[in-house]
């Protein structure tokens, strides 16, 4: 028989011994836990790094299409220095900014952007993409280097078009007017006409990109229109004196040619030419005069089309510096002015056209 004196000895040790074996689990597991713990911690800090990281990238690409947007329409890239070209804070996403430099390739036919994207917790990503020429950076008609301040427009009656979609289907479309000052662009579509503007049963005469009416901002050549004109002008051309004409062949589609008219001109009649016209002076095309190619407007420039007059190709004006006309372009009556990127090929050949920048190619920089 045991006494009551030994149980409670055995019961004892049975308690120290079942207390050692807890501290012994406890003290076997709580590496295991805090391993655990630790990592979960690590777990939610990757998956935190990976997501500002993610945010990152996608705002160094918006850097690389900012960029896109204000590399200046023209022939060759002119980058030869790493000189950020844009750097601004991301417009949504807090914390976060981009800058982006630009470099040429050699033949400067291509140019190098690397965005550089920085966010909270001293992320960084760094995108690298690839950039060529695309398409003409014109419009059906277009602004260069205008301003509200200094231009003056007018639109009459409804069956006049200007249209930017491409009238041989071999270039996408671009804006019905063109304009580089975005005071310019709200001047002619708010729907007021004594600022010059459409009226608003005008506003479906102006087609192309954008919304409707197509009348897009765009970033500014890398010339101006004068030096654009100049260019072709050193070429081989033919030189009218300033007058009325109502009859006449200005080259052809087998042939096209260059034609310089110096000092104001008014066409009417049957008149029908390809390639490149250029005016020094007063413009005003009536009758069914149609042009198939560029026409530059320059100088104390004013052009006015009306009757069933027709620009196939492009419209480009350049504003004058020392003196600024009544109303620079007016449109009325039957004229078309219709973006043709064929008709503008032969104008493209003696002179570079001024080219939109296009993405080629981009890849994220690992360090």
């Amino acid at each position: 028989m045991i006494s009551r004196g030994c149980k409670t000895s055995v019961l004892a040790s049975q308690r120290g011994t079942a207390l050692l074996l807890v501290v012994m689990v406890t003290a076997l597991l709580f590496p295991l836990l805090f391993s655990g713990v630790r990592h979960s911690s690590l777990n939610l800090q990757m998956s935190s790094n990976l997501k500002l990281g993610d945010t990152a990238l996608q705002v160094a690409d918006t850097g690389i299409h900012h960029a896109l947007a204000v590399i200046p329409s023209g022939g060759n890239f002119t980058y030869t220095s790493t000189t950020p070209i844009v750097s601004a804070s991301h417009p949504t996403l807090t914390g976060y900014s981009y800058s982006v430099t630009a470099i040429n390739t050699a033949g400067d036919t291509q140019a190098i952007l690397t965005s550089t994207a920085t966010g909270p917790n001293s992320v960084q990503k760094v995108v690298t993409a690839y950039i060529s020429r695309g398409t003409y950076g014109l419009g059906a008609t277009s602004l260069a280097g205008s301003t509200a301040a200094a231009t003056e427009t007018n639109f009459s009656g409804t069956a006049f078009t200007i249209n930017g979609t491409d009238g041989c289907g071999a270039a996408p479309a671009v804006p019905g007017i063109a304009v580089t000052d975005p005071a310019l662009q709200t001047e002619i579509t708010n729907s007021t006409t004594s600022d010059g503007g459409l009226a608003s049963n005008q506003m479906s005469l102006v087609t192309g990109t954008g919304s409707s009416p197509s009348v897009t901002v765009v970033s500014p050549m890398s010339q101006t229109v004068s030096q654009m004109a100049d260019a072709f002008l050193a070429r081989t051309h033919t030189v009218l004196e300033g007058g009325n004409y109502s009859s006449g062949s200005w080259g052809t589609a087998a042939e096209p040619r260059i034609t310089r008219i110096d000092g104001n001109a008014q066409l009417t009649g049957t008149i029908e030419g390809y390639g490149v016209l250029i005016v020094d002076g007063v413009l005003d095309l009536a009758g069914n005069f149609t042009f198939n190619g560029l026409v530059i407007a320059r100088g104390d420039i004013q052009v006015q089309v009306t009757g069933n007059a027709g620009i196939n190709g492009s419209l480009m004006l350049g504003e004058s510096l020392t003196y600024d006309p009544q109303v620079e372009l007016d449109v009325r009556g039957n004229a078309t002015i219709r973006f043709n990127s064929c008709n503008l090929s032969s104008a493209d050949a003696w002179v570079s056209l001024p080219k939109v920048a296009k993405l080629v190619a981009w890849h994220e920089k690992l360090n």
